[in-house]
């Protein structure tokens, strides 16, 4: 898709105060890290952001909406998360990185005190087997719990041409099957002092795929698992061992599915208003090798299996297209990409909503050294009810190409407005942050516009799932990528809303 130069200062809506003019910039915040930065709300006043130093060494800093820091703590260890655990924060690592065997297999806990950033207890949470690859999973629900779930893989941890993990959506190999298939996997939980309080082995199906694993907020446990044509969940109640039960969905797949599972990760969503609800969605190759989309919804309390599905054919994408009607001038064409590629970005429960967020990836050689381009195609945003009727179907047309890795998507929820941002090529060199807000009461975008970036460099990108979100404004990350390290700078934007 083409576009012409567009100036950046001219917007029509009136919803974000950041349409008029450009907040204010802290360039270097932070001057070198390894891989985008997480961040997440703490309350009001306080976010915040973990950086990856150099895999070994990670920082977790707390930050204000004015864009200071309070504080910085630097800690050792390869960082899996940081999340809020009651009243304190919670940071997980391994101890141990190597670019040869990646992650080792010993898991610490780290609890900081979120007013000085002081490490208040630091404990092994797990030490397993060393020789082979594990996929952990860390569950905290709302804050007000800890599990942990260490799924053991058949990948030896020793030098590989590249892992599981730390591919592109667009990289795909031969580690895949391996990665996804299971020997072991080790459920604990824990109290607010880091303890195990109760730990078991779920039981691993023979001759099955793991396609995902979920926690809902009161520490029930969902795990999926593909075999003979199709697909099971299996959920264990908090404290228990033994699966409540077993249900079949209603996708039928085929073998395929194991030579392109990054591509066809299924995407799991516990309802937080029903702890027996699961929402699933995927997006496959039918028996008609077309694109479709299937999303469900299972009550583990009765049985009952809801499905709804949608293919996307050439028809069906060209009606979407056509039903496009931009809410300003300056907006690009529609443009799904690919739809063989379309897939699942985001599926989430949002008040009585179920959202399922889809898009495209393709790539291209570099004509500059070596590496691709990633490139995204718009966005496509599909708004259910809880029993799976359509509400509204709406596009966000952006899209944009980087070189070598797809970029994140940001989602926040607050006064009956979902905020999506992505990054979007508005003409022909700058990349911006594109912000879109979802009015979840009338089932449709009430503003798209980009934020004016005249004091961050037209390359920069816009780290879109690092948003810091404060009562009345959010700061915008941005990377300033140095491509001879791989490393990122990273500038903070504030802006209202």
């Amino acid at each position: 898709m083409k576009r012409q130069a567009l100036a950046i200062l001219l917007f029509f809506s009136p919803f974000l105060s950041f349409a008029q003019q450009e907040g204010p910039v802290v360039k270097e915040f932070y001057k070198s890290t390894r891989n985008i930065p997480a961040t997440f709300v703490f309350n009001d006043q306080e976010n915040i952001m973990t950086v990856n130093n150099d895999s070994e060494n990670f920082d977790v800093i707390a930050v204000n909406d004015e864009m200071q820091q309070i504080w910085k703590t630097s800690l050792k260890g390869y960082i899996h998360v940081v999340k809020k655990l009651n009243d304190k924060i919670l940071a997980i690592a391994s101890t141990d990185f190597s670019s040869a065997k990646r992650y080792n297999n010993t898991f610490k806990g780290f609890l900081i005190d979120p007013a000085s950033g002081k490490v208040l207890l630091e404990k092994v949470l797990y030490d397993g087997q060393q020789d082979y690859l594990t996929s952990p999973y860390f569950f905290t629900g709302e804050g007000n719990f800890l599990k942990l779930a260490i799924r053991t893989t058949t990948i030896e941890r020793r030098m590989h041409v590249a892992m599981p993990g730390m591919l592109s959506v667009i990289s795909f190999n031969g580690y895949y099957k391996q990665y996804h298939q299971t020997t072991s996997l080790d459920v604990l939980d824990f109290n607010e002092k880091l303890e195990p309080v109760y730990k078991f082995k779920a039981a691993v199906p023979a001759d099955e795929t793991f396609l995902g694993m979920a926690s809902n907020n009161q520490g029930d446990l969902f795990v999926n698992w593909f075999g003979k044509d199709k697909i099971d969940f299996v959920k264990y109640d908090a404290g228990k061992d033994k699966p409540l039960k077993s249900i079949s969905g209603s996708i039928v797949l085929d073998d395929d599915i194991l030579k392109n599972l990054a591509e066809d990760m299924i995407d799991l969503a516990p309802s937080k208003k029903n702890s027996n609800v699961l929402y699933y969605s995927i997006a496959f190759r039918n028996p008609d090798k077309e694109r479709e989309l299937g999303i469900g919804k299972i009550d583990f309390s009765t049985g009952k299996n809801d499905y709804a599905n949608e293919v996307f054919t050439k028809s069906h994408v060209k009606d979407i297209k056509k039903d496009f009607v931009p809410l300003n001038k300056k907006l690009g064409s529609p443009d799904l990409g690919g739809i063989k590629e379309l897939g699942v970005r985001k599926l989430m429960e949002v008040d009585d909503h179920v959202i399922v967020i889809l898009s495209s990836f393709s790539s291209q050689s570099s004509t500059i050294g070596s590496g691709q381009w990633i490139i995204e195609s718009n966005l496509l945003l599909n708004d259910y009810d809880s029993n799976l009727h359509l509400r509204s179907q709406q596009l966000i047309p952006s899209e944009y190409s980087v070189p070598n890795m797809p970029l994140p998507v940001g989602y926040y929820h607050k006064d009956n407005k979902l905020y999506v941002i992505t990054n979007d090529k508005h003409g022909f060199t700058t990349l911006n942050a594109f912000v879109c807000i979802y009015n979840l009461s009338s089932n449709k975008f009430e503003s798209m516009n980009w934020i004016p970036k005249k004091k961050i460099g037209s390359s920069e990108i816009a780290a879109t799932s690092s948003v810091m979100w404060f009562k009345d404004s959010f700061l915008m990350p941005y990377l300033d990528v140095h491509m001879m390290s791989g490393k990122f700078e990273v500038n903070l934007q504030k802006n209202s809303y």
